[in-house]
């Protein structure tokens, strides 16, 4: 897996789109990969976050929430024109022609997240949508566009996350140290990639919510979408009870690889678990928020030492909105024993990682290689990842993709 063939080296220039369980917006990047394999090497060129506008933000909300097959049909259209704005906004800030763009890679806005294996009649079922339609985007930009990118891995029998373990492998991996490349998103996940090792070694799970707990609480808290910078929790002390009841949840105690979302922990979940807090905004609210910092570290040291103990890590790589809080940074630093190094600091954004990821899955998908991998999703093998909607260009990007010999 990932042995690139010969053949002229061609550059390919991508747009990578991504809204995560957090639902703050869509992150794009515009990046042009000068390597894949064996190790891939980018070039950001334009990074930008484009917020959801609150109208949305509530459409999205209510449909997850309550809507029905009209809504959610009917979601999945306009998501895919808001899409198309921001790749085209990116387009347009980054100064560079839209026909140098090889192709857009989206994986839209998860709004159902299902990997528990039930039965329906003897067939084996799980499930993950994610909307933003690929069609819409391809027509509305003219470029090239894939995604769908889950639904390839619960085909072979995984649960369809995490999604970007070989992505990560491509880009992190050493040949000197034994890392962890953990994400800090709505729900926090971890890969771990051996020194040398190959990417069918590559191990990873979901731990549990990330943003998804500590955003909810600083709604509760101050009425603020987010605790910034993690500055109300750095006042706060940890109450150890109040710790013990976030991680009061069978997740928890299930072997991994495995995933989760906002089905299983979400604002409803949370209001369950502080209602039985005696607790008063003013006088105890930073010590909740710490508390949430605190549960979230545990979560992923428990995922960590409860099934990879003996992985020997050695570098902690953190990126996601998360890797902004610092008493978040704090508290995995005690859990893990290690500085937390910023993805930053190694040349890729903290909110540009997963956009650079799914767009060396768009890539793996033209390419028809394999984008999954088994040890990270519990797949029972390798699957190419994603659909493709041929753009204006589409010849032109099969006879690149041919010169290149990949």
């Amino acid at each position: 897996m990932g042995r690139a063939g010969g053949g002229k080296k061609e550059e390919m220039i991508i747009i990578g789109l991504n809204s995560g369980t957090s639902k703050d917006g869509v992150s794009g990047v515009l990046f042009e990969r000068l390597k894949l394999f064996p190790r891939a090497k980018v070039k950001v060129m334009r990074e930008q976050e484009f917020a959801y506008p609150g109208w949305l933000l509530e459409k999205i909300k209510k449909t997850i929430s309550e809507g029905g097959i009209e809504e959610v049909a009917r979601l999945n259209f306009l998501l895919g024109e808001f899409f198309s704005d921001c790749a085209l906004r990116l387009i347009k800030q980054s100064g560079i022609k839209k026909e140098r763009i090889d192709f857009i890679a989206s994986h839209g806005q998860t709004v159902g997240h299902f990997p528990g294996l039930i039965k329906i009649r003897g067939y084996n079922n799980r499930a993950s949508l994610q909307l933003a339609e690929l069609s819409v985007i391809a027509h509305r930009t003219g470029i090239t566009t894939v995604g769908d990118f889950r639904a390839g891995d619960i085909a072979e029998g995984g649960e369809g996350a995490p999604v970007l373990s070989y992505p990560e492998f491509l880009l992190f991996s050493s040949k000197e140290k034994n890392r962890m490349v953990l994400n800090l998103g709505g729900i926090s996940n971890f890969s771990l990639l051996a020194k040398d090792g190959e990417a069918n070694e590559v191990l990873a799970t979901d731990c549990g919510p990330g943003n998804l707990l500590l955003d909810e609480l600083a709604v509760r808290v101050s009425g603020n979408r987010m605790d910034k910078n993690g500055e109300w929790a750095l006042r706060g002390k940890v109450r150890r009870e109040w710790v013990r009841r976030f991680l009061a949840h069978q997740f928890f105690e299930r072997r991994a690889p495995k995933s989760t979302g906002e089905e299983e922990f979400n604002k409803d979940w949370v209001k369950g678990i502080i209602s039985g807090f005696k607790w008063n905004k003013e006088k105890d609210g930073c010590d909740l928020l710490r508390s949430g910092v605190y549960a979230v570290a545990e979560m992923i040291g428990k995922a960590y030492y409860e099934n990879y103990s003996d992985f020997r890590l050695e570098e902690v790589i953190v990126s996601g909105g998360g890797a902004r809080n610092r008493a978040l940074i704090l508290e995995l630093e005690r859990v893990l024993g290690k500085r937390m190094i910023l993805s930053e600091e190694l040349g890729i954004g903290l909110k540009a990682k997963e956009p650079i990821g799914f767009g060396l899955l768009g890539e793996l998908c033209l390419l028809g290689r394999a984008g999954n991998l088994a040890l990270a999703t519990g797949a029972k093998k390798q699957a190419i990842l994603g659909k493709i909607v041929p753009g204006k260009h589409w010849g032109e990007l099969l006879s690149k993709f041919k010169r290149s010999g990949q």
